[in-house]
């Protein structure tokens, strides 16, 4: 097999590399723009969910976003009045596209049909049949980022932590290295933004994990670990405002020994990142004498092999030389 050029790869790369943070922050966007819907299930609040429905008209989408399937499906399953109402008289064809979507991941195969045809828009449920998208009911993630998205919309209807624990499952199967990366990504995510890159800094994480799991050779290993950073990246940062997601992934991480170690061991590593990232930004313009020059040098050394998906202990080293 003739190898291909540098410049290709380098290009082939890049374009997976944006498609991989396509797949990763396609988390709930809408949810975080609209939190009436984030805590819908304590209130039930029918202007809630026409709050939700006028801002996805205004939306230029190509796609219904997954939350909100997720979250319309379970609506539908589970409050047949509320379904009949929303059902009736939509002037939107995008929104009934939607409907059509939720109608069928909510299992309410023949409710979907009569809609379908009712809209017009047969031709979207056969495509949907076809691809055999799975029922929310069976929905289980892996490596489709927005499956996460799809059960956490699904929570935010029900506050069934069912949904929450679904998603946490994932980590469950995957070995301690993968765990790991997804984690850092996660985290790295929650506080430099889809770019996983501190100011000042080069862009190298995600081409790192690119790299490091053959993103063009074997793209589903490559996606279950996008599945999994944004599995942790969105539960988290939803956890801050909800009680049931925070306490489900306490105990999820805590009964599991494994995980537990692997998610303290990338907490660590993450302040330790945090710590260099600190200095580097003081020394960076401002060094003065060698014992600064050194300084700068080794976190520079720090950060880079963290950013690189080195081990914890292997990006702590140059700390332990900045003491000699």
């Amino acid at each position: 097999m003739r190898k291909q050029p540098h410049s290709t790869m380098t290009k082939n790369i890049g374009a997976a590399v944006a498609l991989a943070m396509l797949w990763l922050c396609s988390g709930p966007a809408l949810a975080a723009e609209n939190n009436c819907m984030a805590s819908y299930y304590r209130s039930k609040s029918p202007a809630c969910v026409d709050e939700t429905l006028a801002q996805f008209r205004q939306m230029v989408a190509r796609s219904a976003p997954d939350n909100l399937v997720g979250f319309l499906a379970e609506l539908f399953r589970a409050s047949p009045d509320e379904r009949e109402r929303l059902l009736k008289n939509e002037p939107s064809n995008n929104v009934r596209q939607v409907y059509v979507y939720s109608l069928y991941r909510a299992g309410l195969a023949e409710e979907a049909k009569k809609y379908a045809a009712a809209s017009q828009l047969t031709a979207l449920l056969d495509k949907l049949q076809a691809a055999r998208v799975p029922v929310l009911e069976a929905v289980r993630p892996s490596e489709i980022p927005g499956d996460n998205d799809t059960l956490i919309g699904a929570y935010m209807a029900s506050g069934n932590t069912v949904f929450i624990q679904r998603i946490l499952d994932n980590y469950a199967g995957a070995d301690d290295a993968m765990v790991s990366d997804a984690l850092r990504m996660a985290y790295m995510m929650s506080k430099f933004g889809n770019t996983l890159t501190p100011k000042g800094r080069d862009d190298v994480m995600t081409k790192a994990a690119c790299e490091k799991y053959q993103c063009k050779v074997d793209p589903q290993k490559f996606r279950r670990l996008l599945t999994l950073a944004s599995a942790f990246w969105s539960t988290q940062s939803l956890s801050a405002g909800d009680e049931g997601i925070k306490t489900t992934m306490s105990d999820f991480f805590t009964r599991d020994a494994r995980l537990k170690n692997l998610l303290g061991a990338e907490q660590a590593a993450f302040g330790n990142y945090m710590t260099a990232i600190m200095l580097i930004t003081t020394f960076k313009d401002k060094r003065q004498g060698a014992d600064q020059e050194r300084a700068f040098e080794l976190m520079n050394k720090s950060a880079s092999i963290y950013e690189h998906f080195g081990s914890g202990k292997e990006a702590f080293e140059p700390f332990m030389n900045l003491k000699k």
